[in-house]
């Protein structure tokens, strides 16, 4: 099985364009720091999965949550490298950047990334942190935020302010079929990223295996997806000890 991986991820190089990742030192980094968790084959079924929630992430089926993609579509490289390096909030899933050098980083998401579907990368839809250019956040934006949040109906999951606890939360399930609590604003600590861009890219691109939609298509105006961004980030209380420890950023990649 091993070996018939390997073949399989060095036929995938040709994907990468000029400058592949090295996928076979990618595959002993991740057998190193990822394999106990996401599994030999990427599954998600580690030896030590059983006893962690949420799960891991099932890289087979392809279904990312952290990405600058489509919704459905794989994510990019750059966007597998940036999870990777930051780690997820709130989960098991470790910040690798400062254990990692950017050649091992890049080798063990493209590592990664083998394992789920192949085909040409797909499109960015939304552009890296550096080149988004929030609009200024101001008391109109706000209160057009607040009335895009009421008309979305995102307190349906999130509650009328942002606590995480609107009526469709105690039902929410994963792509695993488990429980999932919609995420309670007020924290201001996501998973994805807490800074206006991470959470531009959550609503126009969705959290793939969760009941976090696309918002991309309901929001096409800049104006309205940086208004909506402003209101949720305002729900946040003031920063306190876990904000002071694990700080009001994460970068973008």
């Amino acid at each position: 099985m091993r070996a018939g991986l390997a073949v399989a991820l060095l036929l995938a190089v040709s994907a990468w364009g000029d400058e592949p990742p090295d996928l076979v030192r990618g595959g002993v980094v991740y057998r190193d720091a990822c394999e106990s968790c996401h599994g030999r084959e990427g599954d998600g079924r580690g030896p030590g999965a059983a006893a962690l929630s949420p799960k891991p992430r099932n890289f087979v089926t392809g279904a990312f949550k952290f990405r600058s993609t489509e919704s459905g579509e794989r994510p990019l490289l750059s966007d597998v490298m940036r999870t990777v390096s930051t780690g997820v909030r709130g989960t098991w899933m470790t910040a690798f950047g400062p254990l990692l050098s950017p050649t091992d980083l890049k080798a063990v998401a493209g590592y990664v990334l083998a394992f789920g579907p192949k085909g040409e990368p797909p499109e960015r839809v939304v552009p890296p942190a550096g080149e988004l250019r929030p609009l200024p956040d101001t008391p109109a934006a706000r209160e057009r935020g607040r009335a895009l949040y009421q008309s979305l109906k995102c307190g349906q999951c999130h509650g009328p302010e942002g606590r995480g606890d609107g009526p469709a939360a105690a039902t929410a399930v994963d792509d695993h079929g488990e429980s999932t609590a919609p995420l309670d604003f007020t924290v201001g600590l996501y998973k994805g990223g807490s800074t206006p861009q991470d959470v531009y890219r959550t609503f126009v691109t969705g959290l793939d295996g969760t009941p976090m939609p696309s918002y991309g298509d309901s929001l096409p105006s800049e104006e309205d997806r940086w208004a909506l961004v402003h209101y949720v980030r305002s729900l946040s209380r003031s920063p306190g000890f876990f904000r002071w420890l694990f700080g009001p950023r994460t970068p973008w990649e």
